[in-house]
């Protein structure tokens, strides 16, 4: 095993779907393989990233409980349907990683985890969930740092679903960096290989951020489309999401996805770090998610904020499960 890898802690739990499995009814729990099986590299499609770690959440006053968000997707990730394409030994668990000290400890462990796991899976799909939106800062760092082994100057798309803009200034007198700054770090720092112009936030919501915070995203190109202006119809408000990532594809090497799922409102997932009264339509965010499959190019989805201690009948573990479902087969 890479030297890397020694900070993911292997996931060891029984999930429901693992005990209740029938031959003429495959579900992803059948497909499941951890890491210490060693599965081979052409059997692996998919694979599944804990981020168990909620330090930038408290510091910016969210609430408790992000930390358990990887193990309940899991539970319901693990029930849903395994297409035919996937097989045993098909979707790795990859368990959780473990945080560091200070969250840009952990950010860093996160980029290069997933350049290992990339480097090793390559025809593989990474789905990231657990903690804060602001480790989507190592997702995308992670992603640009594999793809740029092969494509020094590939450049990177990133779709930000998300109802705050995370670019908090950072404190330089604190070690730790700010919570919800991901943003301002990624266009601003080289190695993320972002621009305003390939980078989209969608479903940003004016009483979530001050104007200075939406006028630095204009200073730097970023797209931004607002919650009052998405369609209501989840096809309509798809159509424009599915048009961005056309395009991203075409110019980019690779294009990442990140989800804040605070950003469907409290009606459709409760169960979230800092919860919102109004969202954006979830199935439109299930189409995009679907829809990335086909762009021909590395790609990666993180899923952020899920908080089980506050869920109902697991409703928004279910949404996030559904998103990395949809990702990985490309079904919406």
């Amino acid at each position: 095993m890479s030297e890397t890898l020694k900070f993911i802690r292997a996931d060891a739990t029984p999930h429901v779907a693992a005990t209740r499995l029938r031959r003429d009814d495959p579900r992803m729990g059948s497909c499941a393989v951890t890491l210490d099986a060693g599965p081979p590299e052409e059997r692996v499609r998919a694979i599944l990233l804990g981020v168990a770690d909620e330090r930038a959440v408290q510091l910016a006053g969210g609430r408790a409980g992000a930390v358990d968000g990887p193990h309940r997707l899991r539970d319901w990730f693990f029930r849903l349907p395994a297409p035919p394409e996937f097989g045993p030994l098909s979707v790795l668990n990859a368990g959780d990683l473990q945080a560091a000290d200070h969250t840009s400890e952990t950010q860093a462990r996160l980029a290069e985890v997933i350049a290992v796991l990339r480097d090793r899976f390559p025809r593989a799909r990474i789905v990231v969930v657990g903690g804060g939106h602001d480790h989507c800062y190592g997702e995308v760092l992670g992603l640009a740092r594999s793809v740029a082994r092969g494509e020094p100057a590939a450049r990177m798309a990133l779709l930000d679903v998300s109802h705050r803009a995370g670019v908090r200034p950072s404190d330089h007198d604190r070690r730790e960096v700010a919570a919800d700054s991901q943003m301002r770090r990624m266009l601003m720092e080289p190695a993320a290989r972002l621009d305003g112009q390939s980078t989209l936030l969608w479903g940003l919501q004016r009483s979530a951020n001050s104007v200075d915070r939406l006028q630095f995203l204009h200073q730097h190109g970023a797209r931004t489309v607002f919650w009052e202006d998405i369609e209501a119809d989840e096809r309509r408000a798809a159509e424009g999401l599915i048009r961005w990532q056309d395009e991203a594809a075409t110019g980019h090497a690779a294009v990442a996805m990140a989800v804040d799922l605070a950003v469907f409102g409290q009606v459709a997932a409760p169960g979230v770090s800092d919860p919102v009264a109004i969202g954006v339509p979830p199935g439109a965010v299930v189409r995009a998610a679907a829809h990335l499959t086909t762009c021909n190019r590395p790609s990666l989805l993180g899923l952020h904020g899920l908080n089980p201690r506050f869920d109902q009948d697991g409703a928004t573990a279910r949404l996030a499960a559904r998103l990395a479902w949809s990702y990985l087969t490309g079904w919406a």
